[in-house]
């Protein structure tokens, strides 16, 4: 049923390095040896001191035989997924770098949690497992039971709880899932679902079924999250705050209609209005994200010191055109949602909206609804900018366009209007960027000039 099912067994390490020395003498390195070793059929899984090779008899004949090396280093993220009642497996998926998502099905007795263990060794490592800045100080206090209200489970809105109860679970057990340097910073629960920011990484664990028996643990590196978004509750009947992560997570694509292409790109967490303070929660991703050092301040950046050209006509209200405002004054407004060392270098407002470009990203400032309390702030780092560009008014046009070009791939596909009808062409979103300038109120091109200095400042660290 196993083979069938394409269920792997775990088998002795010794014997499979041995098998693959002599089958395949050039495959190992010298000082590479295999520590976890797994079997299914004709095919094989092992994981050595340096990589993971995926060995995959093809035809009839097995002569064809593909050796696919996974290098730790080229992993963004990773699932282990326990069974439930009815299950006759365990999951791994692996998230690599220009390869995809790869799925791995191990036995029911397979300890899942072993094989965690050992990727978060040899994956949360250096770089990838974050910049090292610690939680900034939430002010609300955490809920002593993390129980969740009725309409709150509904709502998929999560409480914050005490970090190191949580951490102190994480580290117990037969589940053991965090390294032993490894602290809980920020911890959220909602229901039976819980996620977390560690040291090292986003942690979501999802239970699932009736019985609560499988549950997927989903670590996400702290590098692959390339920008961030917090929305403020509105109303008195708008009972969430919310945080969107944006990641580069290289899943399987589709393009079903009403579906992302990746539907890992975008990470939506819901929190209960009052239960967490949104903004220390923006100020721990920025931390975690942009660094906790200081930016060097901006030769470039420039304002808009012609009289009576700042003010906003009918024709670039109606079309929701920026002009440059003093960046002095918006830092002023928006402190608090700014690093301790980051400051706003040039500042542009819309009718409602604002675009902030500060020494460390570019912050897009969305005020929603009438009374304007809903609003949210995109956080978009110089690193994640691929590729700009400027356009210039034509002589008839009222405006003209920056054009951002992001490294993760948010693109979506709307629904058709009718079931015979073709299918719209696919929104861009996060992943293209357009704002319109109101011409006589910006200074185009020293725009061009501070983006030239911001995104080639950074050479190229977001590869």
């Amino acid at each position: 049923m196993d083979l069938i099912k394409n269920n792997a067994t775990e088998t002795d390490p010794k014997e499979r390095e041995a098998a693959l020395r002599e089958k395949v003498p050039d495959l190992l390195g010298p000082d590479e040896h295999v520590v976890l070793g797994y079997k299914i059929g004709r095919d094989s899984y092992a994981f050595t001191n340096k990589r993971c090779i995926v060995k995959d008899r093809l035809g009839l004949s097995s002569k064809k035989t593909e050796y696919k090396s996974v290098p730790y280093s080229a992993i963004r993220g990773y699932a282990v997924e326990t069974a439930g009642s009815m299950d006759s497996d365990v999951e791994l998926k692996l998230y690599v770098a220009g390869v995809g998502r790869i799925e791995m099905d191990f036995v029911k007795s397979t300890d899942i949690f072993k094989l965690k263990r050992f990727l978060n060794a040899h994956v949360l490592v250096g770089d990838r497992a974050g910049k090292g800045a610690g939680a900034t100080q939430i002010g609300v206090q955490p809920t002593k039971d993390g129980r969740t209200g009725l309409f709150d489970m509904i709502g998929d809105n999560a409480s914050q709880i005490d970090a190191g109860k949580m951490e102190q679970a994480l580290k117990s057990g037969s589940t053991n899932i965090l390294l032993p340097e490894e602290k809980v910073e920020l911890a959220f629960k909602c229901g039976r679902d819980s996620f977390c920011m560690t040291s090292h990484r986003f942690l979501k664990i999802d239970v699932q079924g009736m019985s609560g028996k499988k549950v997927e643990y989903f670590t996400v590196l702290w590098p692959t999250i390339k920008a961030f978004s917090v929305e403020t509750a509105g109303s008195f009947f708008d009972r969430d705050s919310e945080l969107v992560l944006f990641t580069n997570l290289p899943d399987k694509a589709t393009n079903a209609p009403g579906m992302p292409r990746k539907s890992r790109t975008r990470i939506d967490i819901d929190f209960r209005k009052g239960r967490a303070d949104i903004f220390a929660v923006q100020r721990f991703f920025a931390d975690k994200i942009l660094g906790t050092d200081t930016a060097d301040p901006s030769g470039t950046a420039a304002s808009m010191s012609q009289p009576g050209k700042s003010g906003n006509s009918l024709f670039s209200w109606l079309g929701d055109d920026n002009r440059m405002v003093d960046p002095a004054s918006a830092e002023r407004e928006f402190k608090h949602i700014l690093q301790n060392d980051e400051h706003v270098e040039m500042a542009f407002k819309g009718r409602r909206d604002m675009l902030l470009a500060t020494s460390k990203r570019i912050i897009s400032v969305d005020r929603q609804g009438y009374s304007g309390k809903k609003c949210s702030f995109t956080s978009l780092p110089y690193t994640t900018i691929t590729a700009f560009a400027v356009e210039t008014a034509g002589s008839m046009d009222k405006d003209s366009e920056l054009k951002l070009w992001t490294d993760f791939d948010d693109i979506y596909y709307p629904p058709k209007e009718e079931e015979d009808s073709p299918p719209p062409p696919p929104i861009p979103r996060r992943t293209y960027l357009s704002i319109d300038f109101k011409k006589d109120a910006v200074d185009l091109f020293a725009v061009h000039r501070f983006m030239s200095e911001r995104c080639l400042r950074v050479e190229g660290k977001h590869k």
